[in-house]
């Protein structure tokens, strides 16, 4: 976050939690200085971790979607540049709402227009996340899936079998 510059934006729009899906990174500039705003403002600082270049790890999707359960609302969830992670996170959110009946919210998420989702070529993955569950979720709820189900390597197999092996960095 841009220090000084964001706290009235999180004023204006009543952000009560950041879900910030860098990690803790304590050894960076950033880090401090947007934990100490949010402690300021009252606003709860949620470390999520997620990579944007490698298929997520079951246990980092458990993380997130904990952290929807106990965040308080309106919440902002960031990365870096606001495009690759912070579009699967609201992907994961949809979907953990609305279930399968969610898959055009959540595939519209990762549109360019309007929502600025450019990926770069270890990034595309993150287009076809929801595609994957809506395949293989098995009637079943996100979490349920996700924690029962799902597994980086599988998602991979999915992915080289629609010959988008490259798309994510291994």
């Amino acid at each position: 976050m841009y220090g000084m510059y964001v706290a009235p934006l999180l004023k204006q729009f009543g952000i009560k939690t950041i879900i910030n899906l860098r990690g803790a990174n304590p050894k960076s500039s950033w880090y401090e200085p947007e934990r100490q705003i949010c402690k300021n403002l009252g606003i709860s600082h949620i470390n999520s971790p997620l990579h944007s270049r490698r298929l997520p790890e079951k246990e980092a999707l458990v993380t997130l979607l904990k952290a929807f359960e106990t965040a308080s609302f309106p919440i902002l969830i960031k990365c870096s540049g606001g495009a690759d992670r912070t579009t699967l996170a609201s992907c994961l959110y949809l979907l953990k709402i609305y279930g399968k009946h969610g898959l055009d919210k959540a595939n519209n998420q990762t549109r360019f227009w309007p929502y600025l989702h450019l990926p770069k070529r270890h990034q595309r993955w993150i287009k076809y996340f929801p595609e994957f569950f809506a395949e293989s979720h098995n009637g079943t709820t996100l979490i349920n899936w996700i924690e029962s189900f799902y597994t980086e390597e599988e998602f991979g197999e999915w992915l080289k079998k629609r010959r988008l092996g490259s798309t994510w960095r291994h």
